[in-house]
């Protein structure tokens, strides 16, 4: 008898993931103050990311086929962004700055994926030529 399912492996290995991911209010420059509205809006972003990112990829396991690689390409959306967050909170906290070039390689990186995204969303309730791009 198997120990772990399949799926009881990957939700384990996704919980193990998203437990390292950094979750304390800290930066480089000191703690997140409970004035600081932008510096809490990044964490609390942060955190919704996080949320998404788990949903979408522990509900892969509970789709059909045809809508898993969509869910996967939506959890990496999410955790690409929740990534660049936590970072642009720890430049916020350290210098007062807002650091838009995180945001900017944030949507270098999430903008094709949504583009693929919208794509297998098509394709999997319809025939769609790739020519679509």
């Amino acid at each position: 008898m198997k120990l772990f399912s399949g799926k009881a492996t990957k939700t384990a290995l996704i919980a193990a993931a998203l437990a390292i991911t950094p979750t304390v209010a800290f930066a480089a420059g000191g703690n997140l103050e409970s004035n600081d509205f932008v510096g809490i809006s990044f964490w609390l972003i942060s955190m919704a990311l996080v949320a998404s990112t788990a949903f979408f990829f522990i509900e892969t396991q509970r789709v059909e086929g045809k809508w898993k690689t969509s869910l996967t390409v939506s959890g990496l959306v999410t955790l690409v962004a929740a990534v660049h967050y936590f970072y642009m909170r720890d430049v916020w906290v350290a210098t007062g700055e807002t650091p838009t070039v995180y945001r900017y390689i944030d949507w270098l990186i999430t903008v094709p994926l949504l583009m693929i995204e919208f794509y297998l969303i098509l394709r999997a309730i319809a025939n769609v030529s790739s020519g679509i791009f």
